[in-house]
C-alpha cells in the first residue's frame, strides 16, 4: 500500500512540474518581446472613449513612430521611438528607448533639449525620421517593462524620477495591442501628489509608412480607377447612339 501510495505522489508530482517547464519554455526572447512591444507602442491613439464617460478627463492625442538615431551603429537590438502627445493644456514630445534589460525590457525616456523642430516627426517619411544624440537630455527616466500574456505592464515605485520642479513622477503603464493605460503620479518637493489621473489611451490608426511600393501601389490603383471609368463611359456612349439609331 506504502508503495501504491508512492507512485500516485509522484505522478501527482509529475502532473505539477510539467505544465511550470511548458510555461517558461513558451516565453518570447526579450529581443521578441520589444519587437512586439515596439509594434503595439507605435501609432495614432487618443482617449476618447475615457472621456466620453468622463468629461473631467482632457482630451489628448498621441502619436508614437519608430526613429533612428544619428551616427548610430544599428548593431544592438534596442529600438527607439518618438512620442508626441496634445491636449488643450500641453504639448509633450519624448524619446523612449526600448533595450535588452535583466529579464525584462528596459525602457528609458528621455526629454528633448530642443523639441520646435521635431513636432509633426511621425508624419516624415521613415528615411527622415532621424534624432540627433546632441538634441536629447542627460537624464533618463527608467522603467522595466515585464512581459504579461497579452500585455507590458511596468511601473517605477516608490523612487520615480525627479521633476523640474524638485518633486518627483511615477510612472506606471499597460500596454497591450490596441491600448495603452498610463499613469504619471506627479509629487511636488514637499511629497504633495499633485496629479493622478490615469488616461486610457486607444489606438485609432497606425502609422503610415512611406516607401516606393506604397506609391506605386497608390499609383496603380489610381489607373485602374481612370481606366475603369473611361470604360463606363463608353459603354453609356454605346448604349445612347444605339439608342438614338
Amino acid at each position: 500500500m506504502n508503495q501504491l501510495k508512492a507512485y500516485t505522489l509522484a505522478f501527482l508530482l509529475t502532473g505539477f512540474v510539467f505544465p511550470q517547464q511548458s510555461q517558461a519554455a513558451e516565453l518570447p526572447t526579450l529581443s521578441a518581446q520589444i519587437k512586439e512591444v515596439v509594434k503595439w507602442f507605435t501609432g495614432n491613439f487618443d482617449n476618447a472613449n475615457q472621456v466620453a464617460s468622463n468629461p473631467s478627463v482632457p482630451v489628448i492625442t498621441m502619436t508614437n513612430c519608430q526613429v533612428q538615431l544619428d551616427g548610430s551603429s544599428g548593431t544592438d537590438e534596442s529600438q527607439n521611438v518618438y512620442l508626441e502627445q496634445h491636449s488643450a493644456g500641453f504639448n509633450r514630445v519624448r524619446f523612449y528607448s526600448f533595450g535588452l534589460g535583466s529579464g525584462a525590457i528596459d525602457l528609458g525616456i528621455r526629454s528633448f533639449i530642443n523639441s520646435s523642430s521635431l513636432t509633426g516627426l511621425c508624419d516624415r517619411p521613415v528615411s527622415e525620421r532621424i534624432i540627433s544624440q546632441n538634441n536629447l537630455a542627460a537624464a533618463v527616466c527608467s522603467l522595466d517593462l515585464t512581459y504579461e500574456p497579452s500585455r507590458y505592464v511596468g511601473n517605477n515605485a516608490p523612487t520615480g524620477c525627479p521633476s523640474s520642479t524638485g518633486g518627483k513622477v511615477i510612472s506606471s503603464v499597460s500596454i497591450q495591442a490596441n491600448s495603452i493605460n498610463s499613469l504619471d503620479q506627479i509629487f511636488s518637493s514637499s511629497g504633495q501628489l499633485l496629479v493622478n489621473t490615469p488616461i486610457e489611451f486607444r489606438r485609432i490608426a497606425t502609422v503610415p509608412e512611406s516607401s516606393p511600393l506604397a506609391g506605386l501601389a497608390i499609383a496603380g490603383a489610381s489607373l485602374v480607377f481612370l481606366y475603369r471609368r473611361k470604360q463606363a463611359r463608353v459603354t453609356m456612349m454605346k448604349s445612347v447612339n444605339s439608342k438614338l439609331s
